[in-house]
C-alpha cells in the first residue's frame, strides 16, 4: 500500500528571510503581519522565549527589543515564490501532490526504502528551494502529520510511523496533540471521556457519528491506521462553513481584527 508522507517548510516565512540574510542564522526573528499588527512567524529562538504565535505586536515589542529581535514585515509575494520552488521539487518526483498550504504539501510515496526516498527529496528540495524542511510519513494523513512533528526534532529531518509502532508507541496520545483537533474539540472529546488515541479507537463508531460527527469517526480511522482523507489534487468549494475563534478574547481593535482576517485569507 502507498504510504502518504507530509512536507512541511521549517518556520517558513523566517526561513525565507534567512534565504536572504544567512547572517541571521541562530539569531532571534519575527515576522509580522502586513500591516505590523501582530507576530505570523517565529524563529525557533524566539519560540524558546516564550513569545507565543498571533500575538499583537504592541503586547510583545519591549520583549522584542531586549533580546535584540531582528523583524520583519510579512513579504507575502516572496514567500509564495519560494513555495512555489519547494512545491516543484516535489512535483518532479512524485506524480500525486496536495498542496496544503504555502509551506506544507502531502503526497504519496511507494518505497520498500521510504526514508532513504525522502531523505533524497529532502537533500534536494533545501539545495534547491533554499529553505529546510522536515518530512514525515505513514499510511494516514493524521499520523504522517504527528510523524513531520517528530521529524522537526531529529537530526535526519525525517521520521516514519509504522502502524505497528504508532500502536505500540502512540495508544497514549492526547487527542489534542493531533493534527485538525483544535482546543474547543479537545474539549468536547474530554466531555465524553475520550482523551487519548486509545481511547478513540475503543470507541463504537455510530456512537461517535450521533454524538461528535462523522468528522470524528474519520479521525478514529485515521489514528487507527486506514486512509479517510485522501489526497486532493484539486481544490474544491467546500459544502458548510465553520465557525472558528481565532481571540483569547473579545477585541473591539479594528486593526487587529483586519489584520487577522488578511492573515487567514
Amino acid at each position: 500500500m502507498k504510504l502518504i508522507a507530509v512536507l512541511d517548510c521549517n518556520n517558513f516565512f523566517v526561513s525565507c528571510e534567512r534565504l536572504f540574510r544567512p547572517d541571521l542564522k541562530n539569531k532571534p526573528v519575527v515576522v509580522l503581519s502586513s500591516n505590523d499588527g501582530c507576530v505570523i512567524a517565529r524563529s525557533q529562538e524566539i519560540k524558546d522565549r516564550g513569545i507565543p504565535m498571533a500575538v499583537p505586536y504592541f503586547q510583545v515589542k519591549d520583549k522584542l527589543a531586549e533580546i535584540k529581535a531582528i523583524i520583519f514585515s510579512a513579504h507575502l509575494a516572496l514567500y509564495r515564490d519560494i513555495s512555489r520552488r519547494v512545491f516543484a521539487v516535489v512535483e518532479r518526483s512524485y506524480d500525486e501532490v496536495e498542496e496544503y498550504s504555502i509551506d506544507e504539501c502531502f503526497f504519496y510515496v511507494d518505497s520498500e526504502k521510504v526514508e532513504e526516498e525522502l531523505k533524497a527529496l529532502k537533500d534536494r528540495v533545501e539545495r534547491e528551494g533554499g529553505v529546510p524542511v522536515s518530512l514525515g510519513v505513514a499510511s494516514s494523513k493524521t499520523i504522517a502529520k504527528q510523524a513531520s512533528k517528530l521529524a522537526k526534532k531529529t537530526s535526519s529531518g525525517v521520521e516514519y510511523i509504522s502502524n505497528n509502532r504508532w500502536r505500540e508507541q502512540f495508544s497514549d496520545l492526547s487527542l489534542s496533540q493531533l493534527w485538525g483537533v483544535a482546543g474547543g474539540r479537545s474539549q468536547q472529546f474530554a466531555r465524553n471521556g475520550l482523551t487519548t488515541v486509545a481511547d478513540l479507537i475503543a470507541t463504537d463508531d455510530t456512537w461517535l457519528k450521533a454524538n461528535l460527527g462523522k468528522e470524528t469517526v474519520n479521525l478514529k480511522a485515521e489514528v487507527s491506521g486506514q486512509r479517510a482523507y485522501p489526497l486532493q489534487s484539486s481544490w474544491q468549494l467546500p459544502k458548510s462553513f465553520l465557525s472558528s475563534r481565532s481571540f483569547a478574547k473579545t477585541t473591539n481593535d479594528i486593526n487587529l481584527i483586519l489584520d487577522a482576517v488578511s492573515y487567514h485569507v
